[in-house]
């Protein structure tokens, strides 16, 4: 777990698969990044949801979040490079 951010078992195993470093500092810069403002992003969750799901591009990957109090959860990770 890094400061602020809460991992889900799946996101880490992405993380952990990546194809190399170039991939895992890409993807940890858009977690960073949406930590540092985890509603600058659409809110995606289906019509009537309780939970906030917001979604964030980078240019070859994804996440899929929900922000908490001062932290942000990774729900999943996608991978296109």
């Amino acid at each position: 777990m890094r400061c602020g951010v809460v991992m889900e078992e799946l996101a880490s195993e992405v993380v952990a698969e990546l194809p190399d470093d170039a991939a895992r500092r890409e993807v940890l810069a858009l977690v960073e990044v949406v930590r540092a403002d985890p509603r600058a992003f659409p809110d995606v969750r289906d019509p009537g949801a309780v939970e906030e799901i917001r979604e964030a591009f980078g240019p070859c990957c994804w996440i899929q979040y929900m922000p908490h109090d001062g932290t942000i959860e990774v729900r999943e990770i996608g991978w296109a490079g």
